[in-house]
C-alpha cells in the first residue's frame, strides 16, 4: 500500500496541465488571432514622404530565392528570422481578397488622399525595387536602374479595375499619353520623363495569362515603352515593401511620381479627380525643371 501511494503521488494530475500548457497554448492562439484579424481601414491624407530610406538595388525583392539549401536551413533555425516571417504572415493573413474587395467598395479605390504639393527632394524616400520581366524579354530586371536619370510616372495595378482606373490620369487635354500617338506628345512636353507600368500578378495563373498576352501588349504600348512595362510577380513583394508605399489593395490603381534619383515625390490612388490630375502633371513639370537645372547642358534622348 505504501508503495502504491508513493507511485500515485508521483503521477502528474490533470490540474497540473490545466495551469500550464493549455493556458500557454490558448494565450498564444489568442495573440495570433488578434494579429490576423482585419483592421478597419482609415483613409488618410499623405503628408509625410513614403518609400524606403536606403537606396535599393536591382536585386532586391526578387521572386527567385537566391539562398542555397544550407542558407535556407540556417535561416529556418534562426529565431529572429522566424519571428519576422511569422509577423509578415500574420499581416498577409489579415488582408484577404475579400477584405481588399470590401475596402475597395467602401473607399471607391481611394485608400489614401494625395498630398497637396510634392515633397522636397531632400526629404523624399526611395521607391522600392520591383523585379519583373518586360515586353522585350523573359529575363528578370529591377526597376532601380530603370528609374535612374529620368522623371518617372509609375502606374501600378493588379486587377483590370485598377488598370482601367489609372487611364484617367493620362488623358491630358486632347491627348491620351498611354496610346502610341499620345506618348509621342508626352515626350515632346516632358523630354526627360517616362511612363512605367507595373502589372503585378497576384498568382501564377494570372502571370501565365499576362505573359501569354505580351504580343498583344506590344501592339498597343509605344515601342519605346516596351522595356518600361514590367510584369511583376507579387511573390517577391512582401507586406513590408508594399506597406512602405501604401500599395495595399488588389483592386485599385496606384500612381507614383519619382524623380531622376529614384525618390518618390508624389503619390495618389483610385479614380482621378480633377485636382489629382492637375497635381500629377504639375509635379512632373516641377521635376522636369529640377532635372534641367541640375543638367543644363544635357540633351534629352
Amino acid at each position: 500500500m505504501l508503495c502504491l501511494r508513493t507511485l500515485k503521488s508521483q503521477v502528474p494530475t490533470s490540474r497540473c496541465f490545466s495551469t500550464s500548457s493549455p493556458s500557454f497554448f490558448l494565450g498564444k492562439l489568442n495573440k495570433h488571432l488578434q494579429a490576423t484579424t482585419p483592421k478597419e481601414h482609415v483613409v488618410i491624407t499623405l503628408t509625410k514622404p513614403i518609400g524606403v530610406r536606403e537606396e535599393p538595388k536591382d536585386t532586391d525583392n526578387s521572386p527567385k530565392d537566391p539562398r542555397s539549401i544550407k542558407e535556407k536551413y540556417k535561416d529556418f533555425l534562426d529565431p529572429e528570422k522566424n519571428k519576422k516571417r511569422q509577423e509578415e504572415l500574420e499581416k498577409e493573413m489579415s488582408r484577404s481578397g475579400m477584405y481588399d474587395l470590401y475596402v475597395y467598395r467602401k473607399t471607391k479605390g481611394k485608400l489614401f488622399l494625395s498630398p497637396q504639393s510634392y515633397w522636397k527632394a531632400e526629404k523624399s524616400l526611395y521607391f522600392p525595387n520591383f523585379v519583373g520581366e518586360d515586353l522585350t524579354s523573359s529575363k528578370l530586371k529591377g526597376t532601380t536602374s530603370l528609374l535612374k536619370g529620368k522623371v518617372s510616372v509609375i502606374r501600378a495595378y493588379t486587377a483590370d479595375l485598377g488598370e482601367k482606373a489609372s487611364k484617367g490620369y493620362f488623358k491630358v487635354l486632347d491627348n491620351d499619353y498611354l496610346t502610341t500617338e499620345g506618348y509621342d506628345k508626352f515626350l515632346e512636353t516632358n523630354p526627360n520623363s517616362q511612363i512605367v507600368d507595373l502589372n503585378i500578378t497576384e498568382n501564377g495563373l494570372k502571370a501565365i495569362f499576362v505573359k501569354a498576352s505580351k504580343s498583344g501588349l506590344r501592339k498597343v504600348v509605344h515601342e519605346s515603352r516596351h522595356d518600361k512595362y514590367l510584369i511583376v510577380p507579387k511573390k517577391g513583394l512582401n507586406i513590408d515593401v508594399r506597406e512602405s508605399i501604401h500599395l495595399l489593395n488588389n483592386y485599385t490603381c496606384f500612381i507614383y511620381v519619382v524623380d531622376h534619383q529614384g525618390r518618390i515625390r508624389w503619390a495618389t490612388c483610385g479614380e482621378p479627380t480633377e485636382a489629382d490630375r492637375n497635381m500629377l502633371w504639375r509635379t512632373v513639370r516641377g521635376l522636369e525643371r529640377e532635372y534641367k537645372a541640375l543638367n543644363p547642358t544635357e540633351k534629352p534622348e
